[in-house]
């Protein structure tokens, strides 16, 4: 699907792959004289990965020259080995990402966690993970590190809070910017607490972004936004109202994260429960850094002061 003559969204057949959230993950394909560029690579199954494959197949004149990585989350990087194997492209990462996705049956946080009763879906998302361990970089950028497509340049826009190594690209001959998970096109993204993920340096990035001359995004999950300076503040508002609602909890005497899911999630479904509780936990150790409220002992909180 083209967005602009440059810039063109990749599709997955609905249901072709698992995938987290309301929105499967979007995959894009930045290309210029004879020149392209993958962002992120979506999911790891037949069908996803086919689906990329014949796009690209049917533009026999463009040499896949990268495939960017937004962080290690395997929705976004388990296609990534069988795409590089196809094409040749190069995978692309920010090396701080590295280690979560080389680490495979490690504890690092995608964003859901299924139930122990769903023994399917475990092994599906294992597999996923197993995949994006595969896709070992083969060049590491950090933050302001520019990669040339044909006439065009992306730079590195190093935007840690969702994960530690997320990244932003930043196309400047249209104005655009692709977000992976740090700002979705609808609702909000998950923040775990260190080391996987902080609030504090997520709304950094948000007001880092909001610095670009931008005039379209392109997010990880959901369609493009025009808007993007007003979107970019929906969602700094937005944490900022969760910062003081769990201010008020605590001051209420819901003390723990675990107490206060109720109040704030009243209509969460059960899967995405493990997740929740990592917000509400960086939103705590964000405030913990404030000096606004402190541990009490066993995952308790209080205000400090």
């Amino acid at each position: 699907m083209e967005i602009t003559p440059r810039i063109h969204s990749i599709p997955a057949p609905i249901g072709s792959g698992f995938y987290t959230g309301p929105q499967a993950p979007d995959v894009y394909l930045v290309v210029d004289g004879g020149e392209g560029a993958l962002i992120d690579s979506g999911f790891g199954d037949e069908q996803s990965v086919k689906a990329r494959l014949e796009y690209l197949r049917e533009r026999p004149e463009v040499k896949l020259r990268y495939i960017v990585l937004t962080h290690h989350h395997f929705d976004h990087s388990s296609g990534a080995h069988q795409l590089r194997q196809a094409s040749g492209g190069q995978i692309v990462m920010h090396p701080q990402e590295e280690r979560f996705l080389r680490d495979w049956q490690g504890d690092a946080p995608q964003d859901i966690d299924i139930p122990a009763d769903q023994q399917a879906i475990a092994e599906r998302v294992q597999r996923f993970r197993q995949q994006a361990a595969e896709a070992a970089p083969d060049v590491f950028i950090e933050d302001g590190v520019t990669l040339r497509v044909g006439g065009l340049t992306l730079e590195v826009v190093h935007t840690p809070g969702h994960t530690m190594g997320s990244i932003c690209i930043y196309l400047r001959e249209e104005r655009a910017l692709f977000t992976g998970d740090t700002a979705l096109g609808l609702g909000t993204v998950a923040i775990s607490p260190p080391p996987h993920g902080d609030m504090r340096l997520y709304l950094e990035s948000l007001e880092r972004l909001k610095g670009y001359d931008t005039a379209l995004m392109l997010p990880g999950h959901g369609q493009p936004v025009q808007d993007v300076s007003r979107k970019l503040q929906e969602l700094i508002d937005h944490r900022q109202e969760r910062e003081e609602q769990v201010l008020r909890l605590v001051a209420d005497g819901k003390s723990s994260a675990r107490a206060m899911l109720g109040t704030i999630y009243p209509e969460l479904d059960r899967r995405i429960m493990p997740m929740a509780l990592r917000q509400v936990e960086a939103h705590l150790a964000k405030l913990a850094e404030d000096g606004r409220v402190e541990g009490a002992g066993d995952g308790e909180w209080r205000l400090r002061g």
